[in-house]
Parts: C-alpha cells; structure tokens; sequence
C-alpha cells in the first residue's frame, strides 16, 4: 500500500470518529462501524467481540460477513475471555497481526467451524474504555488472500479507539434507556395494580379450612421462593399470591402477574423475557420483559398449567440458571425474582399426559398452597356476602337493607362450581337489580341460582317484588332490625373481631392476616371497639 493511501485512510478513520459517536444506539453503531472498518482495510470479515463480565467470556453481537448464514452462526459463538488471540489481546490490551493463524498456537478454530470458512490472517486490537477493557475488534482474510500489513494493524488501532469512545458512550445510552424501559414497565405494573378493580380486595375467611391457608402463606412468605398456588377457578389464588408478596421481605419491591393462558404461545417468550428492536416482525423498540420488571419483587405465572410445552423447557432453564435471554439478543441477564405460579388444572395428571414437564413440576412445587373451593368453606359465605353488598352499594352509589333470610339461606346452601367469583357476580347483580333501599330477596339473583331458593330452603316467597315475605316484615317489625344496620354490624364486628384476636392469643399481625386485612386496618378497629391485643 503506498503513503498516499495510507495517509487517504487515515483521514477516512479521523472522519469517522466523529459518525461513530454520533451513533449511540449499539444496534446502529456496531453495524455501521464493522461494514466502515471492513471497507477500508479490505477485509473479508470483521468483527467485534464484546467482553460479558459475569460470565467472563466474549461473544459476537454482530459480525459483517458477506456471508450473513455464516454470520448468523458466528453471533452464536462465546469464547473463554482468557483464551485464544483474542483472549491474549484482551489481557495484554496491545493489538497484534498473526500474517497466518495456522501456525499461532492461540488460534481457536471455533469460529472458523462455525462459518465453514477458513482463516487465513487476522488482526486483533483491544477496545479499552477509560474504566475497563469492553472487549476486541478482529479483522480476517481467509487463507491464500494476501495477508494484513503493519500499516493495516496501526489503521485497525484507529478505528479500536474511536470504536472504542463511542461503544461506551453507547453503552451509557443504553443503560439509561434499559432503566427508563424498566421504570415504564413497574409503573405500568403499578398502574394496573392500582386502578384494577379487585374482583376481592381482601381475603376473608374465618373458616379452618382458610386458616391453614393463612398458616401456609405466612411460612411460604418468610423463605420459600417458588411457590405453587392449586385451586378452583374463582377461589382467589391472585389474592393469595399477592399476600405472600405483600408481607414477606420483597413487599416494597414491584409485584407482576401474567396470565399464561391469555397471551398467544408466539408472544409468551417475548412478553416473559423481553425483546430486541427488530428481533420479529412489529418488535419496534426493546422490550425488558416480565422478569426483569419483577426485578428484586415477585412474578405470579397464573394459569401455569395451560403453557406450551417449548416454553416450560425455557422457563426452567431460567428457574435453574437465575437469569434470562431476550428474544434477539446474543447476551443474557441475571435476574432475582421469586416466582409464584398457580392453576387451577391437575398437573400431575398433566405429567401422565406429558404436557407438563416433570422437572419443571419439581422445580415449582417446592411449597404448594391448596385453595379449598368456596362450598367446603361455606362458614365464610355470609361475611363474603356482606362485604361484596358493600362494595356493590358503594361502587354503584345505591343504598340497600340487606339480604332476606330467605337469600341469605340460599346464598349460603348454593354449591358455588364458580365459587368466590360467582358469589361476587350475583350480589353485583341483585344490587344492580334492587330498588333503593329494598331488602334483597333470591328473585334478585340469576336464574340458575334463585330457582333452587324454595328447595332448598323451604322459606314461602311473597309476590311483592322486594322479595320481602309477610312474615319476614313482622319479624324484622318485631326485632326492631329496621334503621339499626350499621349498630348490628358494629356489634357483630365486635365480637368477630374478638374472637379471631383470642384465637391468635392476641397477636394482631397473626389476627390481620386471619382477617385478611392490613394491622394497620385492624388496630383502627380495635381502637374504635375497645379492643385489646399485643
């Protein structure tokens, strides 16, 4: 090469110093400066090798090859960060010029491999930033091409420190904007979080059956990090997911839910682990993903049972390893989230069936909580019914009595096959249906649950459409029940109250968590009934 193309070059490199840093997009730049760098030394492939620290290897994000299935291949490669040329380039932060690579001990001929090329003379040089190395830049001309010159190796040291300045100011960039991605997506999260309207804002139960929940929750939420929730449709197994997270020790941490049954199987992987720009079709931006906006808190994978197969592998890969792959990404990142999954479908029966995986099953149930559907715990129907009256009323900005005997009798004999939800459905209902101030009787309900009301409960109806009877009239006449609602409510709040903090020997974070409501919320209570407890 003579001095005037020498010294043309070099004015090429001085120029593109400055395009290379007005690129701070690393998917822009990287392409652009590999295809510059291979135009003007005139080689048959460049590419840069960037240095993952967690796992100390080098890997490929991006290669110019005219060949782009040999370079698809190559951006599958890692290699040991101490290994090979470019290995000794990166520990020695000096560049070198091998004129035949089949004579270098170093030389590794993985990647050669990889692309069905054969190698013939290489040049290397580190691409160091002011606080660390980032990692290497090679050149290649394939054997019997003429090999790389002296003055070639000081115009690739060029182009490594320009490369250089702007890969770390690349890098910044996109650490800013990964952390403003992630800040979107807990606050989107959070948005959700707020303004979903709970199907149930608190769990309540004093049933046994519901006590052991609570006992399960409470142990699952001071040490187990995968946790497995089984249980009917409808019996609440977000609410209990959200209180292990809520009162164990990543509560001020983001909480995100998935349900693997809504999101079509092409989307799941993308919408768990994140994206890149232009990884599929209508991948307009980078995505974080799931995991990664759970970051520190806890992902609920409801609906667990019904994910495809291909996805249970990759999930437990990330179970097993900590650490998630963007789909189009050649690198991955470590994760710490604590995963509560949930379904309500029969997963050892799924094993038989071979469409749930047996080691993913054993990684997920390490702690399992058993929901009891809502007719073996019927002792907590009418504290339910009371509650949901209450937020049908407030929600719909209507006043009513209550419920007659004669629903309150059938409320609490129905089966419930939709169980917390469809109780929660038809006192929506009978609220929207109900006259201010009328007392709810079963002809309120949907027809599937109040045609059973005479049947079942043998109380006589009268025709009047408040659904109140003669002698239900006389009773509340006699009782004096009429205008003392919220003192019987009091009263019985009292004494339900009581009880619950008696049963816990006082202890008003064990009662809260019976209640199903926050300590603060319970200490109001006891403040304002005279209550006592430690």
């Amino acid at each position: 090469m003579s001095e005037s193309q020498v010294s043309n070059r070099t004015s090429q490199i001085h120029d593109l110093a400055t395009a290379f840093a007005r690129r701070l997009d690393a998917d822009e730049l990287i392409p652009f400066a590999l295809e510059r760098s291979r135009e003007i030394l005139g080689a048959d492939g460049v590419s840069i090798l960037l240095l993952d620290r967690e796992k100390r290897e080098l890997y490929f994000p991006y290669v110019a090859e005219g060949d782009a299935e040999a370079g698809r291949r190559l951006a599958e490669v890692r290699l040991p960060a101490d290994r090979g040329i470019a290995g000794a380039v990166l520990q020695s932060g000096r560049s070198e010029l091998i004129t035949d690579v089949r004579r270098d001990p170093r030389f590794s001929s993985t990647a050669d491999d990889r692309t069905g090329t054969a190698t013939g003379s290489l040049l290397a040089a580190p691409l160091l930033s002011e606080s660390a190395p980032l990692g290497v830049i090679e050149a290649v001309r394939r054997a019997g091409a003429q090999p790389f010159s002296e003055a070639e190796k000081t115009q690739l040291e060029l182009l490594a420190g320009s490369i250089a300045v702007a890969l770390e100011n690349a890098g910044r960039f996109a650490e800013i904007k990964q952390v403003a991605a992630l800040l979107r997506a807990q606050n989107g999260a959070l948005r959700q979080e707020l303004a979903r309207n709970d199907r149930f804002a608190e769990i309540i139960a004093v049933s046994p059956a519901m006590s052991e929940v609570f006992r399960l929750t409470e142990a699952a939420a001071a040490s187990i990090k995968s946790v497995l929730i089984l249980g009917e449709t409808g019996t609440g197994k977000e609410l209990v997911a959200r209180a292990i997270h809520r009162i164990g020790a990543r509560a001020e941490q983001p909480f995100v839910s998935i349900n693997c049954a809504a999101v079509p199987e092409g989307l799941l992987e993308s919408e768990l682990f994140g994206h890149r720009r232009g990884a599929f079709s209508g991948a307009l931006s980078d995505q974080v993903g799931l995991f990664r906006a759970a970051s520190g808190g806890t992902l609920f994978l409801d609906e667990i049972g019904e994910m495809p197969i291909q996805m249970q592998a990759k999930l437990l890969r990330v179970l097993q390893e900590g650490e998630i792959k963007p789909v189009g990404d050649a690198r991955s990142y470590k994760v710490d989230v604590r995963v509560i999954s949930a379904t309500n479908r029969d997963l050892e029966a799924g094993l038989a069936a071979r469409a749930f995986r047996e080691d993913l099953f054993y990684r997920l149930n390490t702690f399992t909580i058993r929901l009891p559907p809502l007719r073996d715990r019927r002792e907590d129907i009418p504290l339910m019914a009371a509650r949901f009256l209450d937020m049908a009323c407030r929600g719909l900005g209507k006043r009513v009595a209550g419920f007659s005997p004669q629903a309150q009798a059938l409320l609490e004999s129905a089966d419930w096959p939709g169980n917390v939800r469809q109780l929660q459905n038809e006192i929506d209902q009978a609220v929207a249906l109900a006259a201010e101030g009328e007392l709810i009787g079963p002809q309120r309900f949907s027809r599937r649950l109040g045609a059973a009301a005479p049947a079942r409960n043998g109380f006589p109806e009268s025709s009047a459409d408040t659904g109140i009877s003669d002698s239900t009239a006389a009773q509340s006449e006699e009782l004096g029940v009429e205008g003392s609602l919220a003192k019987a409510r009091a009263e019985f709040e009292t004494r339900f109250i009581a009880g619950v903090l008696a049963r816990h020997r006082g202890n008003v974070s064990h009662a809260a968590i019976a209640l199903g409501v926050s300590r603060v919320t319970l200490q109001k209570k006891m403040k304002e009934y005279s209550l006592r407890g430690n």
